[in-house]
C-alpha cells in the first residue's frame, strides 16, 4: 500500500463556504489528513445535470459529481451505476488514475456504489463504508418506507456489494449492533417510525460474516476546549444544540424545566435552544402556555466557529434525543468541559461509564427524572467521568492502524 497514496471520501455530508453542516466530516477527513501520509480528496454529490465543479474550504478541495439521486428514496440504490461512472470520469477529469487510490471511505449506504466503481477498476484499493444512523440501510426514508418491495429492493441492492466494501465502520457501537443483526431490532430499540420499517423488512437476511469497526466521532481538541472565559454563574445556563424534530425531544427538556421551576419559580435557570425545524413552532407554544417564557432563549442558527464560546458559557448541556447513531455536540460539549445529560442506550451513551449513567442518562421522555438530574446538578455540581477518548487525532489514528492492518482475503 506504500505506493498508493490517495485517500478519497465520497460523502452527502460537507461543509461548503456558506453552511457548515457536516462538519464531522471535515473533521474526519483533516484528522486523516493529519495523522497519514494521504493526500485526502473529498467528492460530493451535485445534480445529474449539473456541471462537475470544485470548490476550496479551509485549505480543502472538495469536488462535486453529478449524481442521479430517486426520488424520497423510492428503489434507492437503483441510480448507482450511473453514479459510480460520474465518479470514475470526475477522477479522470482531473488526472487521478485509480490505481493511485489506496482508500475508499464512502458515506452511508446509498453510497457504497462509488467504492464499487472504484473496487472493479483497483481491487487493491481498500473500500470504507461508514455508517452515520441507527437506521444503517436508511430504510424509514421516504414516503414509501414500509412498502414491502420498496423496502426489499433498498436493502438488497445494497447488501449486494458488500463484497466490494473490506470495512464496514460504525459510530458506536449500537449502530454496529444495528447493523449486525439486520432486521431484529436493538433490545432497548423504542422509536415506532424504525420498529415499524423493520417489521416491512424482517423477511430479509444481510451478510453477518463482515468487517467492522467502532470509529467514534471525535472532536478537534484544539478548536473545541475549555476557554480561559469565567462562566457567569449567577445564572445556571443550560444548552441544547439541535435541529427540533420528534427525535431530538426538546419538550422533554421543557417539561423538565417546568418540573423544577414549579417548586422555585425564582431559581436562576436560563435554558439556550440553537437550531430549528418542524417542532420548533410547538414547543414555542407550549413555553408560552405554560408562561415559562423567562427561563428560555431562542437561537435559530449559529456559526460554526462560534460554537465552542458559545459551549463555554454552559453549566450543562442537555439533549434528551432518543435515536442517536452519536452525537457529536454530546461530546464537543465534555471537551469544552461542560457535563451532559442525555437518554439511555444512544450512540453517546456509550461514552458514559455504566456505574454512573443513573447520573446523567435518562429513559426517552422522562422529564421528571431529567428535572432530578438537572436539579442535582444545579444544587451540588458533580464532575462527569468518560470511559473513551474523544481526541480526534486519537480515535483516527488507532482507526488507521486498524486499516493499515486489514487483509483484504478477510472480507466476504
Amino acid at each position: 500500500m506504500s505506493n498508493k497514496r490517495y485517500y478519497i471520501c465520497v460523502t452527502p455530508f460537507f461543509p461548503t463556504p456558506g453552511n457548515w453542516r457536516g462538519a464531522y466530516v471535515f473533521d474526519q477527513v483533516k484528522a486523516i489528513e493529519r495523522q497519514s501520509d494521504y493526500r485526502v480528496l473529498v467528492f460530493v454529490p451535485c445534480g445529474f445535470f449539473e456541471k462537475p465543479s470544485s470548490f476550496k474550504i479551509d485549505g480543502l478541495t472538495v469536488h462535486r459529481i453529478p449524481c442521479l439521486q430517486m426520488p424520497s428514496y423510492f428503489f434507492n440504490g437503483m441510480s448507482g451505476g450511473l453514479n459510480g461512472q460520474s465518479l470514475i470520469r470526475r477522477l479522470k477529469a482531473i488526472h487521478i488514475d485509480p490505481d493511485d487510490i489506496a482508500v475508499c471511505h464512502c458515506h452511508t449506504a446509498g453510497f457504497a456504489c462509488f467504492a464499487t466503481a472504484i473496487k472493479h477498476l483497483n481491487p487493491h484499493v481498500k473500500t470504507v463504508l461508514q455508517y452515520h444512523d441507527l437506521d444503517p440501510f436508511q430504510i424509514r426514508c421516504g414516503k414509501f418506507a414500509t412498502w414491502r418491495p420498496n423496502v426489499t429492493y433498498r436493502v438488497k441492492k445494497f447488501t449486494s456489494q458488500f463484497k466490494n466494501i473490506d470495512l464496514h465502520l460504525c459510530i458506536s457501537e449500537h449502530t454496529r449492533y444495528n447493523l449486525l443483526n439486520f432486521p431484529t431490532p436493538h433490545p432497548d430499540e423504542c422509536y415506532a417510525p424504525y420498529l415499524t420499517a423493520l417489521h416491512s423488512a424482517k423477511h430479509l437476511m444481510v451478510p453477518r460474516n463482515i468487517n467492522t469497526y467502532v470509529l467514534y466521532n471525535g472532536v478537534d481538541t484544539t478548536v473545541f476546549r475549555k476557554l480561559p472565559t469565567q462562566t457567569d454563574h449567577s445564572v445556571f445556563k443550560i444548552g441544547c444544540i439541535a435541529n427540533f424534530n420528534d427525535l431530538k425531544d426538546h419538550i422533554t427538556l421543557i417539561k423538565a424545566v417546568e418540573q423544577i421551576v414549579k417548586h422555585q419559580s425564582d431559581i436562576p435557570l436560563l435554558v439556550s435552544f440553537v437550531g430549528s425545524g418542524p417542532t420548533l413552532v410547538s414547543c414555542r407554544e407550549y413555553i408560552s402556555k405554560h408562561q415559562l417564557n423567562r427561563y428560555f432563549e431562542f437561537v435559530c442558527e449559529m456559526p460554526h466557529e462560534s460554537l465552542p464560546e458559545y459551549f463555554n458559557t454552559l453549566d450543562l448541556f442537555v439533549l434528551p434525543s432518543y435515536f442517536e447513531g452519536f452525537g457529536c455536540v454530546y461530546t464537543e460539549a465534555a471537551a469544552c468541559g461542560v457535563p451532559f445529560i442525555g437518554c439511555i442506550n444512544q450512540g453517546y451513551s456509550e461514552y458514559v461509564p455504566e456505574a454512573d449513567r443513573s447520573k446523567w442518562l435518562i429513559k426517552p421522555h422522562d422529564y421528571k427524572t431529567l428535572a432530578t438530574l438537572i436539579s442535582r446538578q444545579i444544587k451540588e455540581p458533580i464532575t462527569q467521568p468518560l470511559k473513551y477518548t474523544y481526541d480526534i487525532d486519537k480515535l483516527i489514528t488507532q482507526y488507521l492502524n486498524y486499516l493499515k492492518n486489514l487483509n483484504l482475503e478477510s472480507r466476504i
